[in-house]
């Protein structure tokens, strides 16, 4: 009986990818959602607060079209968090260095597109250790846009500056911009470390390519 009840609850959890969307997010989906006539339910994002200028929100881990989770899924975010944590784990080690000239460390960086870059935030102590940070707050991460995080452990500040220039030119030039802001975990919660600013005639890291064509440049990924 205990091994039939397992098995119907690992049938019955939803398959969630995890992501952060700017603030305002979930004005911007009633409105879309409500253009198109959809039901009241059908209009509200089921999204908790990440960190200053975030949101946490879910899409659909299945579907190619990623839609989001909405109230009339019948599911809160506690629920949709927990189910996304386990395969999050994994998205840890999509992080991959990238070097810049006259610097020893890299910066790490995730840019796949496919709604699952974000998912590392939800292990902050594998993320760090992924990076290379020896201690709580040895990580600082940023996701400028849908479909890209990056990360590294701070301390150098002209790498830190550089990276941050890079960090806000995705930011400005990346459709789905999500947040210029650079998050630490404190332990407990991602807290404002930063914010990248564009500086005149400074170099940094150019900014990839669309890493969410796969979710088209639509404003919002479509309902189911």
């Amino acid at each position: 009986m205990i091994l039939l009840v397992a098995l119907a609850a690992f049938a019955a959890a939803p398959a969630v990818d995890p992501g952060l969307e700017p603030e305002g997010v979930e004005a911007a989906f009633r409105a879309y959602a409500g253009a198109q006539g959809r039901p009241e339910a059908a209009r509200e994002l089921v999204c908790r607060p990440f960190a200053e200028k975030a949101r946490l929100c879910f899409t659909r881990a299945e579907a190619s079209a990623r839609p989001y989770y909405t109230r009339a899924d019948g599911l809160a975010a506690s629920a949709l968090e927990a189910a996304a944590r386990g395969s999050a784990a994994e998205a840890v080690k999509r992080l991959e260095p990238v070097k810049i000239e006259g610097f020893s460390a890299p910066y790490w960086m995730t840019a796949v597109g496919d709604g699952r870059d974000h998912a590392a935030l939800l292990h902050p102590d594998a993320l760090r250790k992924r990076v290379g940070g020896a201690q709580i707050g040895d990580c600082v991460v940023a996701a400028p846009a849908r479909g890209v995080l990056v990360a590294w452990v701070p301390g150098d500040l002209v790498f830190d500056k550089i990276v941050a220039v890079g960090i806000r030119r995705m930011y400005d030039t990346l459709p789905n911009p999500v947040s210029p802001l650079l998050y630490r975990w404190d332990g407990e919660a991602w807290i404002t470390w930063g914010e990248a600013r564009e500086v005149p005639g400074a170099s940094g890291p150019a900014p990839v390519g669309a890493p969410a064509e796969s979710w088209g440049k639509a404003p919002l990924p479509p309902l189911r």
